[in-house]
């Protein structure tokens, strides 16, 4: 039996970082003050920050990577409001109104984000690429189904549906009962988008100190190991969080994936993968599903994983799970079995226990802002957003909107102590799996916002 080709764990994305020359920002070492300080460069705390530009106060970004060097930098690449939560089940959650609500968050998100990529033609590889949505057997048929209903109902009227016959027109595959495709929605290099952003805002003036993580928070000064930043409002948009920066750290639980690259496509390997010609960025209807898209250079991104994996704690990196994606993924493409998958690699998405995003403010810290498990791109983009135009006032509409959904007072099905007694992973199990299939959630009076956010 020939010996199965070796896969590198290295995030691709990096390797494509190496040929560009991005602005080297070095690690604070001093003490300093400025209005505004943002804690973490991925695409919440980079989000934030550009909304300041323009707007005369001193800002300051502080990471403790590279921009981008964590979650956002590893991730796929999708930009689209499918992240862990489709539609329908939304719909099922909030009802109709508030579903169109929410699901306005992310499109929002890509909306800014794509018009800063092309405004200031930030080279990320920027694809537009329609979204499909496979279901897998009954149960992923009916979730097509409900998907394209609740999209009518909501009011898209861009949807295509697609029984399995049909989708041999559009997919090489076999093995899809259904599929929904819309558009209006990209691929990116996430690596290389943040990091020409981050260009862009010093560019602009802003400071930015990489390789600078915040080790405590004490009133209004954040401590680094070689300095300090004191500011007059504080946006914290980190991952990973730990207990001695805030007891949300709590909140924050973690998904584990895993993505992986080939070489690039031979034009025989296009067509087979996509027969129309167009590209589309695709996921299947599983608890744990498997994700594809081509990037600019035309390379398989390939990504999922494991129940077991998914909600394990700690970074696991043995290439077995990874192969496992590759080869269901084969079953589905038989003619691309011989594709060479080059590298892989293993990434923790933060997420929250009903999968929507936390943005909070601590009870005597009015002046720190929390953004927390945003899944996705898009989703991440907008909470940034959201919470700079927080602190500069002018997000009151979406404050009225958004604070049944964001807030960390709203109603969990599980509380979070539970995770001490349980463990947090079986905890994030049970609540993911409940939020997705069964949650329905009762929505409450403005009155009871007064300063969530």
């Amino acid at each position: 039996m020939p010996a199965k080709p070796r896969i590198i764990n290295q995030n691709w994305w990096i390797t494509t970082l190496m040929i560009k020359g991005h602005k080297y920002c070095p690690p604070l070492t001093k003490d300093i003050k400025c209005d505004v300080l943002i804690v973490g460069g991925g695409f919440s705390g980079i989000s934030a920050a550009a909304e300041f530009l323009a707007q005369g106060l001193k800002v300051v970004l502080i990471e403790k990577n590279i921009v981008g060097g964590s979650s956002s930098g590893r991730s796929a690449g999708f930009l689209t409001p499918d992240s862990e939560l489709e539609l329908h089940q939304l719909v099922r959650r909030y009802g109709t109104k508030a579903a169109g609500e929410i699901w306005d968050a992310p499109l929002r998100g890509i909306e800014r984000l794509v018009d800063t990529i092309k405004k200031h033609d930030i080279q990320c590889g920027l694809l537009k690429q329609d979204s499909l949505f496979l279901g897998l057997g009954s149960g992923g048929k009916d979730a097509v189904a409900s998907e394209i209903e609740c999209r009518e109902s909501v009011g898209f009227s861009d949807q295509r549906a697609y029984d399995e016959t049909q989708l041999k027109g559009i997919l090489g595959a076999q093995g899809y009962a259904a599929g929904v495709r819309y558009g209006g929605t990209y691929g990116v290099n996430p690596l290389a988008c943040l990091q020409g952003i981050k260009d862009l805002l010093v560019d602009n003036g802003m400071q930015i100190f990489e390789s600078t993580a915040m080790e405590r928070l004490e009133g209004h000064t954040a401590y680094t190991h070689g300095g300090s930043v004191t500011a007059d409002s504080i946006i914290i948009a980190v991952d990973k969080l730990t207990s001695s920066i805030s007891p949300f750290a709590d909140e924050a639980f973690h998904a584990q994936t895993f993505l992986s690259v080939t070489e690039p496509l031979t034009d025989k390997e296009l067509r087979i993968l996509f027969p129309s010609g167009e590209q589309m960025q695709c996921w299947d209807s599983k608890l744990v599903y498997s994700y594809f898209r081509l990037t600019a250079d035309n390379r398989l991104l390939l990504g999922g994983g494991t129940p077991v994996t998914t909600f394990l704690t700690d970074a696991y990196n043995n290439p077995g799970i990874i192969r496992r994606v590759i080869k269901d993924f084969q079953s589905h493409f038989p003619e691309l079995k011989t594709l060479s998958f080059m590298q892989f690699w293993p990434g923790q998405i933060d997420m929250t226990r009903d999968l929507l995003p936390v943005i909070a403010r601590p009870p005597g810290q009015e002046h720190v802002r929390f953004i927390l498990g945003c899944v996705g791109i898009p989703w991440a983009t907008f909470c940034g957003s959201f919470a700079a135009r927080n602190v500069l006032g002018d997000a009151t509409e979406d404050y009225k909107k958004y604070f049944n959904y964001f807030s960390n007072h709203r109603a969990f099905a599980l509380p979070s102590s539970l995770g001490k007694i349980i463990g947090k992973p079986m905890l994030f199990s049970l609540a993911n799996t409940w939020a997705k299939f069964f949650q329905k959630d009762t929505l409450r009076a403005h009155s009871e916002a007064e300063k969530e956010f």
